[in-house]
């Protein structure tokens, strides 16, 4: 009785001193995350840096902490941002609200692609608000879709129609067009705005959008008046100082000189400004310029983030290799650090040291971990540099563990057909068509490829026939089918499947080449080879390519 009592007890304070760990856990986070805000309020983004990253140290999935890095990557112009937004839409998938934001964030840093496939993902209540309406307004208008772009803005209003945001969105969406009374009426919505809002803000915000319309109307001293009266305001931001820059230098202003100085040095004791002043030089007076600046900066600064990213960026379109990669050697980016490695593998190859540059990008992918956002960052810089081979392998990392991500599966699809990579694609099919087994277009394109590389194991005949009797009216099911038949020697048959299709379909290069097969099988060798020749203007992959010769030669 007394050992049970003596284990009871140690089991008993056990759990207590578990408990009492538990819980200086959660106040060391929440002590972290209330000072990470505090300095937030003062504008020290390094400390609030810190603290954020004690707090995730001790939870990687505290979600405060995330949004709060999310909201700091965001301030810095950094890709970061995209990789914490993409964390809390897997923390929270139901969360219209951070949907919305990883879209904004995605707009923002111009990658379409992924913004659209947030705001896909946005279930019907959730389209139903002027906050979704809005994001697919600013999306559509990215994408260059005015119209599609007007209707999202006109909806938000009519769901919000007191809310000023939406009100200027859709004035600046009209100033842009080409109706000179809407333009008209634009100007008056956001001279209402300068006048009648209660909130600074958006007052600044209208104010800088009338600079911008006065400098599409090339009346540059009615910009500067403007840009002058902007940022004279106690609420002006740094871009409003560097819209000013701008116009002075267009206009050759003795000013000029003296206040890109000024900005310099504003820019310099401040991280989100830095990025902000860096982005203006490049785009400005030279890339060349930008580094030059980023490199006289004290030495803590350079070899931190933003501006050792902003350096590196720098320095691939300048092709300074041996530089790029001394500095990186010497760096540490943190959360980024796999992009350093990234950075640090593009030095090396533009060296054509090729297998020190390819040990590099194992280390930035191993470092990138299985985290979403690291990976897709790590594909946008290889599509970047035009690095096909990590393209494709990070696409399939992608696919294969991230099925939900509906928009790389075309893409590497793209990729392996324009490269004539017919096995790669037939497996991408495979693993596609196990996920969703009723998808005919799926289980056609698997038939098809596994009978172009004689994949009998795959059973693609019966692939084909069984796709071709759901759909029957398919041109290319039909294609694929008629394909099967001629390999098995039923050659009239083929013909037959293939006569049932529209002149206008067996003029297609991917089915003309087809037709012109099972012509020739049958003797009809005329008018096969005005097929063969359409089916040389389409995308074939090599297989379909020597089929097709070999017919032509014979």
């Amino acid at each position: 009785m007394r050992k049970s009592i003596i284990i009871a007890g140690c089991i008993v304070t056990m759990l207590l001193g578990y408990t009492g760990y538990r819980g200086y856990q959660v106040w060391k986070q929440s002590h972290w995350l209330v000072m990470a805000n505090d300095y937030a309020a003062k504008g020290d983004l390094r400390n609030e840096l810190l603290c954020l990253q004690q707090a995730l140290r001790l939870n990687p999935q505290n979600q405060e902490a995330c949004r709060l890095m999310a909201n700091l990557a965001d301030a810095l112009h950094s890709p970061g941002a995209l990789i914490w937004r993409q964390r809390m839409v897997d923390l929270n998938p139901k969360s219209v609200a951070d949907r919305l934001a990883l879209a904004q964030t995605a707009m923002t840093l111009k990658d379409f692609a992924l913004a659209s496939n947030a705001l896909a993902a946005v279930d019907d209540s959730g389209k139903n608000t002027a906050n979704y309406q809005n994001a697919a307004g600013v999306l559509a208008t990215g994408a260059g879709h005015l119209s599609e772009a007007e209707a999202h803005f006109t909806e938000a209003v009519r769901l919000d129609p007191a809310n000023p945001i939406l009100i200027m969105n859709l004035a600046v969406l009209r100033l842009n067009g080409t109706d000179t009374l809407d333009q008209a009426s634009a100007r008056i919505d956001l001279q209402r705005i300068t006048l009648n809002s209660t909130n600074p803000a958006i007052c600044s915000q209208a104010r800088r959008e009338l600079v911008v319309d006065a400098i599409r109307q090339d009346d540059l001293d009615a910009a500067l008046n403007l840009v002058k009266n902007l940022v004279q305001s106690t609420n002006a931001q740094f871009s409003d100082r560097l819209m000013q820059l701008d116009l002075l230098q267009r206009t050759k202003s003795p000013e000029y000189k003296t206040t890109l100085a000024s900005c310099e040095r504003e820019a310099a004791e401040n991280p989100v400004k830095l990025s902000d002043m860096t982005n203006w030089l490049m785009q400005r007076p030279s890339v060349a310029e930008a580094l030059t600046w980023l490199q006289s900066l004290p030495m803590q600064m350079q070899t931190n983030q933003p501006a050792a990213l902003l350096a590196a960026q720098c320095q691939v379109q300048l092709r300074y290799w041996p530089g790029m990669q001394t500095a990186l050697q010497k760096q540490n980016w943190g959360e980024l650090d796999f992009m350093r490695h990234a950075f640090l593998a593009r030095a090396l190859r533009g060296q054509d040291l090729n297998d020190a540059s390819s040990s590099e990008w194992v280390v930035a992918q191993k470092y990138a971990g299985d985290q979403k956002g690291s990976l897709i960052s790590l594909l946008r810089l290889a599509a970047e540099w035009k690095w096909d081979s990590e393209v494709e392998q990070i696409l399939w990392i992608v696919v294969k563990r991230y099925p939900e991500e509906k928009w790389a599966t075309p893409i590497l699809a793209q990729t392996l057909m324009t490269s004539g990579r017919t096995r790669p694609l037939m497996q991408l099919f495979a693993i596609l068509s196990s996920r969703s087994p009723d998808d005919l277009e799926l289980k056609n394109n698997l038939a098809f490829t596994a009978m172009l590389l004689g994949a009998q194991e795959l059973n693609p005949f019966d692939l084909a026939r069984e796709v071709y009797a759901k759909s029957p009216k398919n041109p290319t099911f039909a294609a694929t089918y008629a394909f099967s038949l001629y390999l098995q020697k039923q050659t009239a048959q083929a013909l037959k499947v293939m006569q049932q299709l529209a002149p206008k379909n067996l003029d297609d290069p991917s089915i003309a080449g087809y037709y012109g097969l099972i012509l020739k099988a049958t003797g009809d060798n005329a008018k096969a080879a005005i097929y063969l020749r359409r089916a040389s203007g389409g995308q074939l992959l090599p297989e379909e390519r020597k089929l097709f010769n070999l017919a032509e030669s014979q």
